[in-house]
């Protein structure tokens, strides 16, 4: 046994006490109500509406401006195949970008910017048609043509292009300019869902083929959106106004939308509480707990059906790492009381993961033999490894959110009282994802896996993606595993439900086998707001078809054109 646990213990104890002072302090801001939260279900997703009802009483109204707080910058604006999106990202994308796709309530795509999608026979060739009569801000017309140019640039990217990996070609129909054929070397049966994700964003050709000779354009993007860029700042915001000329009939309402960018949870909250923003999102369980408690100020939608899930990443694909084997890994997952995390850092506010698959995906189980939590059973194991191969180290790294640096204290205690020293590292959340690109990491706290199908985490999981350390890979963990493989690769080209189900439990229960990834929690995201704002939920496709809260494949999120505000 390591020598020092003593302090190390205490030290434990202390951040548990910090944790419990930070809450007691926060929650004596709010009253004695415990928010009065009811379930419903809304466009296909658990929405649970903390205090004030936010059901939209009247029609929406146009006029005025808005400030919504998001978490994060993206490192690389504004390209679509460029641009590396945390959740913040997808928010100012969809101000000024449509996405050819949308997610319906029931899971699968529907048409959005494309007026259709359709497949052959054996779902080896799919048509994409242009909506007619949608022109961009610059003037330049939406058509088959402009399809085919942004799809070709993200088949092309170093960032999105194994996405599209199994895409051989993508033509006009010459026949019909307004559609275009993309043609697969194997079956995809769920090809439109990529569609209503980043690859889907759809820009200007005109402005794309601008930015080929300046790059320094790619900070003012244009596309076909409700919003058209007015400026942008790196790490401070964005700031959009109205497309006069919108497609979508009476869309946007508002006047202008400026994005704030405020990386930490707390800070966003007193923004909010303080009138200086409109909107917010948070996955903070413990700021979700704290404003519950203000809702009859602030109403909170809560999505959680379908959120991400929160784990610990580890980087396996190096295989100088002691990560690369597979006893440390499951020895880590022993000593990680999630638990107690859970109750410490968020009030208890999301469910306790067993898995990448929420329980309302395809693939869940209830018990997907992932290691429970055993202190002792790690101990063991980390002696035994340390007795062949010398110190267990490891290198823990979270963003610059103060609970998320709670969070990884906590983690560090008890890898450090269970042999394994732990260091940990703060990063900016835009440069966060530019490090797991590169595979330059042991250990990040991360959120991910909200597909609302299982082929939507083919690129994150298969080998194909797991490229080496340095090189920018998907597969951020560099995970080759050939019965993941297996049965990614079922569910891409099957189109029976069953076997596609089957499939996605197979791969749930390899995980728990191996311990890739050390799971935390399911999210649980909450749009708190000022009562005038509306909106924030219900959002149709052009069809008049509910479509799934949170922009379906990313949860803490909303579409900035069905925002309006009460006068």
């Amino acid at each position: 046994m390591p020598t020092g646990s003593r302090s190390r213990n205490a030290t434990w104890r202390w951040v548990l006490a910090v944790v419990a002072v930070l809450g007691l302090v926060a929650a004596a801001c709010g009253d004695d109500d415990d928010g009065g939260a009811s379930d419903t279900t809304a466009g296909g997703a658990d929405t649970t509406v903390a205090g004030a009802d936010t059901t939209v009483a009247g029609e929406p109204v146009s006029g005025g401006r808005l400030v919504v707080g998001i978490e994060a910058d993206t490192s690389s604006p504004w390209t679509p195949a460029q641009m590396t999106c945390p959740v913040a990202c997808h928010m100012v994308a969809r101000s000024v970008y449509d996405t050819l796709a949308l997610i319906g309530e029931d899971g699968e795509a529907v048409p959005n910017l494309a007026a259709g999608i359709e497949p052959n026979a054996d779902y080896t060739q799919w048509r994409i048609t242009a909506r007619e009569g949608v022109t961009f801000h610059d003037g330049t017309p939406f058509d088959g043509a402009a399809i085919a140019d942004n799809l070709t640039r993200q088949k092309n990217s170093f960032l999105t292009g194994k996405i599209l990996a199994d895409v051989t070609s993508i033509e006009v129909d010459p026949a019909d300019p307004m559609t275009v054929v993309v043609t697969m070397g194997r079956p995809w049966v769920k090809f439109p869902i990529v569609l209503a994700a980043q690859p889907g964003y759809i820009a200007s050709p005109t402005w794309l083929a601008a930015v080929d000779g300046d790059p320094s354009l790619a900070t003012q993007p244009v596309g076909t959106g409700p919003f058209v860029f007015e400026s942008y700042q790196t790490g401070q915001g964005y700031t959009g106004t109205k497309n006069p000329d919108y497609w979508r009939e009476g869309m946007p309402y508002l006047d202008e939308i400026e994005f704030r960018i405020i990386p930490d949870g707390e800070t966003r909250q007193n923004a909010l509480l303080a009138g200086d923003i409109d909107v917010m999102h948070t996955d903070n369980g413990d700021v979700i707990s704290q404003l519950r408690e203000q809702a009859d100020q602030f109403p909170m939608p809560e999505v959680t059906d379908g959120g991400e899930t929160v784990y610990f990443l580890l980087n396996v694909g190096d295989e100088t790492s002691p990560l690369a084997d597979r006893d440390v890994r499951c020895a880590l997952a022993q000593a990680t009381d999630t638990a107690t995390i859970r109750s410490a850092v968020t009030n208890d506010v999301p469910a306790l993961a067993n898995g990448p698959f929420a329980p309302d995906r395809v693939g869940y189980l209830e018990d997907t033999g992932y290691p429970t939590y055993d202190p002792e059973a790690a101990k063991a194991a980390i002696e035994a490894w340390e007795a062949d191969n010398g110190p267990l180290e490891i290198a823990f790294a979270t963003t610059n959110d103060s609970i998320n640096l709670l969070t990884g204290q906590l983690v560090q205690q008890m890898w450090n009282d269970a042999g394994a020293e732990t260091s940990i590292e703060q990063i900016e959340q835009g440069q966060f994802i530019v490090t797991a690109l590169q595979g330059d990491f042991q250990v990040f706290q991360w959120r991910n896996h909200g597909a609302p199908d299982p082929d939507g985490e083919y690129v994150w999981w298969h080998s194909s993606s797991a490229l080496p350390v340095g090189e920018l890979a998907l597969n951020f963990g560099r995970i080759r595993d050939d019965v993941i493989d297996e049965n990614l690769d079922v569910i891409r080209t099957n189109p029976d439900p069953a076997v596609r189900q089957e499939a996605a439990e197979a791969i749930n229960r390899r995980f728990g086998e191996q311990c890739y990834n050390l799971w935390y929690n399911w999210t649980v995201w909450a749009l708190p707001h000022d009562p005038s704002v509306q909106g924030v939920l219900g959002m149709t496709s052009p069809d008049g078809l509910p479509v799934m809260e949170g922009l379906g494949n990313t949860s803490g999120a909303f579409y900035p054109q069905a925002l309006w505000i009460e006068q």
